[in-house]
């Protein structure tokens, strides 16, 4: 009996031991977060280049002869198309494509004096398709004229055409911009953070460029939306699965041009689905096997941005982008905070560089 309950009191002794060596070890490492993502804890599934290594070439070369001129399912052409990027060197950066909607202006118009303003290291465009309206089309043919950035492809301007508009930016990128280091594709509603983004691509990323990058929020499980009174409604003979697989919003995505050149030889072969964000960064990169990499906490809280609008500016978390749907008296403000606020040169905490 009495050595039962000597085995019992190890036993107790062993377990307390084992509690307080990781009550040490957790307060010996103040610095890692549980509840904060840190670089160096998640999994790195993309290549950083370095000086003496190069991952961009004319990837355009091995696709079919006839390819410019197909969009997935439609015969196709740029009716209005710039070649800004051939002003710049191989040093550019970053290419932002942002889709907007033809009518558009006034949020072009914000985009050009906040957060697009012209900068050596970032090309930005903006994507719209064909529109019915005589008056319409005079107006962005005018706003071609005087700012040289729009791209427009032959496609009509609809909600369901907005994969070929998201297929068409890739199209862009691969024959007339290979030299970008980094895509982004974004929408005319959302504020980019340009000085942190340039840093972030520059410092916690490389200058050099990087392979396998799919940075963006994404969703788990969602459900396919079977309701008639829902915009997004999908019928069982467009998409027959209960779940979509795991998918990015499309209105913050951080491609490297390898990612791209997959995912567009994919969609050029692939049949049409409306629905650009499940179809391109869920179900052909579950196809394809490329992962995504969440940075969800890089996208400024509505918390903080009630904060900066409200012009109490207390705000040191460091952030990439604003939100989805945003007001063009909110992507003023972010501006006008990100001029006054100097970015932090790393981003992410505690950076431990691993080229794989």
């Amino acid at each position: 009996m009495i050595e039962k309950r000597n085995w019992h009191n190890l036993g107790l002794l062993l377990i307390g031991c084992l509690i307080c060596l990781a009550l040490w070890n957790k307060t010996s490492n103040p610095s890692i977060s549980p509840d904060i993502p840190i670089f160096s804890r998640s999994i790195t599934v993309y290549k950083l280049y370095t000086q003496n290594t190069s991952g961009h070439h004319n990837q355009f070369l091995y696709l079919p002869e006839k390819d410019y001129t197909q969009l997935i399912d439609l015969d196709f052409n740029f009716t209005l198309v710039n070649f800004g990027c051939n002003e710049t060197n191989n040093a550019l950066l970053l290419l932002v494509l942002v889709h907007s909607s033809p009518k558009n202006v006034a949020k072009r118009r914000t985009i050009r004096e906040t957060w697009g303003k012209k900068d050596d290291n970032v090309k930005l465009l903006f994507l719209v398709g064909s529109v019915n309206s005589t008056e319409i089309q005079n107006i962005l043919e005018d706003e071609n004229s005087l700012h040289n950035d729009i791209i427009q492809g032959s496609f009509l301007d609809t909600y369901r055409n907005i994969t070929y508009k998201h297929v068409m930016a890739f199209k862009y990128a691969i024959y007339h911009c290979p030299q970008a280091k980094y895509i982004l594709k974004t929408d005319d509603d959302v504020f980019v953070n340009m000085p942190t983004m340039i840093k972030f691509l520059t410092f916690d990323l490389s200058p050099y460029g990087a392979s396998n990058v799919l940075f963006c929020t994404p969703r788990f499980n969602s459900k396919v939306l079977r309701s008639y009174r829902s915009k997004w409604r999908v019928s069982f003979s467009e998409y027959p699965y209960r779940v979509y697989p795991t998918y990015c919003p499309g209105w913050a995505l951080l491609y490297s041009p390898d990612v791209i050149y997959a995912l567009y030889k994919e969609a050029q072969k692939t049949d049409y689905f409306w629905i650009d964000d499940i179809h391109i960064t869920g179900t052909l990169t579950e196809k394809l096997s490329i992962l995504h990499t969440d940075i969800e906490y890089l996208v400024l809280s509505e918390k903080n941005l009630g904060s900066i609008v409200e012009n109490s500016q207390n705000v040191s978390v460091p952030f990439l982008y604003g939100r989805a749907n945003m007001r063009d008296k909110e992507i003023r403000a972010l501006w006008n905070f990100s001029m006054l606020h100097d970015s932090p040169k790393f981003i992410f905490r505690d950076v431990e560089r691993k080229y794989i």
